[in-house]
């Protein structure tokens, strides 16, 4: 019995055994799927991640054939991820890159680890070439990958961008070394950052060579104050400074006139200064000295000229009144010889004809020396029938006949005896040049156009021709008929009545045909 109960037991022990190691067997086997499903997973994840970073990642074995790349490749280059397995790298780089990239592969089947990175042209699928940039990872003894692992991006326009910002940063080098402005950056304290090439022409300073000096050591002391106020003004203000101009130091110790304006870029941590831009201008200032010094010099001739002038009219007129006087009182009946007469007769005219010129001279030297002439609302009407009153017996003698407009404008804000000069003298030129072959007739009208009004004064007189007169037609003295009595004064004395008070003439004219003024008047 004892030895059955043994046996039954040891039986026991054994299933017990058994079921505990096949429970271990399940526990181990349990584990071992669990490793796998978490390796199949982390290798799926890793290969999702790959496949979607923007870089291209490859894989090239030690003789430059491709092995592996990720789908990225399919973006970049177009080709399928697998498409270009078992094709070496040197058949799709530029055939003027490959010696070097093949020099820079075998060097590197030597190393292990990260090399440095490389920029080469690759082929796209579409036949163009794309500016690569790669850095390769060398994992030859590395038993998971057994490869150089290269790590590529597109740089193309990555690098037409950094060529275009190259050349503009090399253009505005140029430009800034070639303007003849000099360019100068100083710091809030006063210090010089940088000055341009330009320094060297002007001042006999090479580029930067200023450098770190304070800027009050090259400003003229007496010019000093004014440029330190804005300074101070534009550190505290900000924006651009007003145009200033003060004299420089050069290298030769000598000052010269500048003109400068600044710019506060301190905020611009690209500058973090005051931009100067100055130029020269001390033959400027020096044109400017022998135009003072000349209007200085003119002024005084004129002021000579014009009390010359002064003096003569004013010595003149006593004697010319009392020639003209004894003139009148002269009986010329009672002189007996042809002779005699003759010369009297030349006496008179001559006499009458000076104190003509004279008048002449006086009208001109009253409209010219009159520097505050008095201006009012004048009625065009009411100063053309004072004129045409005053001379209404030439109106009949001559046959002659004036038609006027003044309902688009009848005012004017004007001198009114200038005015009425105005108006007698263009009519009397109107009688004296008129034509034999028809009645005169003048026709007046005025508009208003914008801040101008406007007055047209046409006649149908013998006229003149407009190509031969050109500019010469308001002159002094300028005759353009044989006409006896013409003193070429007139016109003259009609354009420096309307300029003197801003206003302006115009003239068209033809030859029998007629003349016309257009004149405009400030509002």
């Amino acid at each position: 019995m004892r030895s059955v109960n043994r046996i039954f037991t040891d039986t026991l022990l054994k299933i017990k055994s058994r079921f505990q190691l096949v429970k271990e067997i399940q526990e181990e086997y349990s584990s071992n799927v669990d490793d796998i499903r978490e390796k199949k997973y982390s290798d799926e994840r890793t290969k999702q991640i790959i496949d979607n970073i923007s870089d291209i990642v490859t894989l090239v074995n030690k003789q430059g054939i491709i092995i592996y790349n990720n789908k990225t490749i399919k973006k970049i280059l177009g080709y399928e991820a697998e498409e270009l397995n078992g094709r070496h790298i040197l058949e799709l780089i530029h055939p003027d890159d490959k010696e070097i990239i093949s020099e820079k592969f075998n060097n590197i089947l030597t190393k292990e680890g990260i090399d440095k990175l490389a920029e080469f042209r690759f082929c796209s699928k579409s036949g163009k070439y794309l500016l690569i940039e790669s850095i390769g990872n060398v994992q030859l003894n590395n038993p998971a990958f057994n490869a150089i692992i290269l790590i590529s991006r597109d740089i193309t326009e990555k690098r037409k961008i950094e060529d275009s910002i190259k050349a503009s940063e090399e253009k505005l080098r140029s430009l800034i070394h070639n303007i003849t402005d000099i360019i100068t950056i100083i710091s809030v304290s006063g210090d010089i950052i940088y000055q341009s090439a330009s320094a060297r022409q002007l001042m006999g300073y090479e580029e930067n060579e200023l450098q770190k000096r304070n800027f009050s050591e090259i400003v003229h002391p007496d010019d000093f104050p004014l440029v330190m106020q804005s300074f101070k003004k534009l550190i505290e203000n900000g924006g651009i400074s007003e145009l200033t101009e003060f004299r420089l130091l050069d290298k030769n110790s000598n000052y010269f006139y500048i003109e400068a304006q600044a710019t506060n870029q301190i905020n611009n941590p690209n500058i973090n200064g005051l931009v100067v831009n100055s130029r020269d201008i001390s033959i400027r200032k020096k044109a400017d000295e022998e135009k003072k010094i000349l209007i200085k010099e003119l002024t005084k001739n004129n002021y000579d000229l014009k009390q010359f002038s002064y003096i003569v009219s004013h010595n003149l007129r006593a004697p010319l009144t009392n020639l003209t006087s004894m003139i009148k009182l002269l009986d010329f009946g009672t002189v007996k010889t042809e002779r005699s007469l003759k010369l009297l007769e030349g006496f008179k005219s001559t006499t009458f004809h000076l104190n003509e010129t004279l008048n002449d001279l006086i009208d001109i030297l009253v409209v010219k020396d009159n520097l505050n002439i008095q201006t009012e609302m004048i009625s065009f009407k009411k100063s053309l029938n004072k004129i045409t009153r005053s001379i209404h017996s030439l109106f009949i003698e001559t046959n002659t006949s004036i038609s006027s407009d003044f309902s688009s404008a009848e005012h004017v804000k004007f001198n009114e005896p200038y005015l009425e000069s105005i108006f007698q003298n263009l009519i009397t030129n109107s009688i004296r040049y008129r034509s034999l072959e028809r009645a005169t007739v003048i026709t007046i009208h005025t508009a208003v156009k914008e801040d101008e009004i406007i007055l047209t004064y046409t006649d149908n007189g013998i006229g003149f021709d407009m190509k031969q007169v050109k500019d010469k037609i308001f002159g002094l003295h300028q005759k353009f008929h044989h006409h006896p009595e013409s003193r070429g004064i007139g016109l003259y004395l009609i354009h420096a009545q309307i300029t003197s008070l801003g206003g302006t003439i115009n003239v068209d004219s033809k030859i029998n045909i007629g003349t016309t003024f257009t004149i405009s008047f400030k509002k």
